[in-house]
């Protein structure tokens, strides 16, 4: 899937064959001007506002507590955008805003779009050209700008968990998970719910134990998650102490000898039979299949974190070269170019494959 300029009429068809519609304007003026008005709207409430029933532009301004004026310019702009319907002088949701954009929501991606206000600041790509300087993105983060972080990253995990937790199924006997870098937690809580004796422990450089509250967990779930304030390069691991090992969108943030030396800390920590789960964004291995998506996703990571994508190919030799077997990898419906990676480590006496079913 890609962001394109789309004719609405069959001149506009004519003019984008031939080449006379100057794309790169749609591809920066329009698309910046879209994305903003999203992210504002999202942040003022117009979507929640709009929830129950529908609103004239100063009702709407009203509800939100923002200027009549520039509101109405907004809200305009969402309706030219199909982000509203317009109706005798009143607002409604348009569909896609009422399923994606309403805090209550099922798979709301509400907070996901705040945290495109914090990506904004760290896409700084001509500075990253011009001197491969990057942005650190991880300490430019205040307590609010994580709390807003670990929000927008719960949106991107909710979206999906169930799916994870369907196709990747724990060791039999597992009792124990170490979620290195999942802050929201949500990974945890899930795998907590579908397996009653499982333990969790949730490391990263900031926590965000609320999320568990807004997703629904259940007290039993909640009460075996633990949370730990903690960089995951340097936390120490125990030997032989856990079964499952979680990595959820973490590698794309450290280079090659870190995640070397991490997988290898992993491997370590890992009882015989258990599992490391790595959830990443993917580069193809050829530039001729990289589509339009891990291509930019590759070069934001770049200038926030000074890495970017990895293929598949090298997540799995991080893990063969630490001693552990490794499983086909298995693309997500809903996020194409995520893929997640299981590797085992072998128990002694017999091999099983990673992630077997009991």
């Amino acid at each position: 899937m890609r962001l394109a300029a789309i004719p609405q009429n069959f001149r506009e068809s004519i003019a984008l064959a031939a080449g006379l519609v100057p794309t790169p304007l749609m591809d920066t003026l329009v698309a910046l001007l879209l994305a903003k008005t999203v992210i504002a709207a999202t942040a003022v409430g117009i979507f929640d506002a709009l929830e129950t029933e529908p609103l004239t532009a100063g009702e709407i301004a009203e509800r939100c507590g923002s200027d009549r004026k520039a509101t109405e310019k907004l809200v305009c702009a969402l309706f030219a955008c199909k982000y509203l319907k317009y109706r005798g002088n009143r607002f409604t949701l348009a569909p896609v805003s009422r399923r994606w954009l309403l805090r209550k929501a099922f798979r709301s991606l509400h907070s996901a779009i705040l945290h495109r206000s914090l990506d904004l600041r760290f896409m700084n790509f001509e500075e990253y050209v011009r001197h491969g300087k990057s942005q650190e993105f991880h300490a430019a983060l205040s307590p609010e700008e994580w709390r807003i972080y670990h929000q927008g990253q719960a949106d991107h995990a909710a979206q999906i968990i169930d799916e994870v937790i369907e196709r990747i199924p724990l060791p039999c006997h597992a009792m124990d998970l170490l979620d290195l870098g999942g802050g929201h937690g949500l990974y945890s809580i899930a795998f907590c719910r579908r397996y009653r004796n499982l333990h969790a422990r949730v490391v990263d450089l900031a926590t965000t134990i609320g999320e568990l509250e807004t997703k629904g967990a259940s007290e039993s779930a909640r009460s075996r998650v633990q949370f730990e304030v903690g960089d995951i390069r340097t936390v120490p691991l125990q030997s032989n102490s856990t079964d499952v090992i979680l990595l959820a969108n973490v590698a794309h943030h450290f280079d090659d000898p870190t995640n070397r030396s991490l997988m290898q800390r992993v491997a370590m920590a890992l009882r015989p039979g258990g599992i490391v789960i790595v959830i990443e964004a993917i580069r193809p291995s050829s530039l001729e299949q990289t589509g339009q998506l891990e291509g930019l996703l590759d070069l934001y990571f770049g200038a926030a974190s000074g890495v970017g994508l990895w293929t598949i190919e090298e997540i799995q030799e991080w893990s063969r070269n630490a001693g552990l077997a490794v499983s086909p990898p298995k693309a997500l419906r809903r996020m194409p170019t995520c893929r997640i990676q299981v590797a085992r480590k072998e128990e002694s006496g017999r091999r099983r494959s990673a992630g077997a079913k009991c």
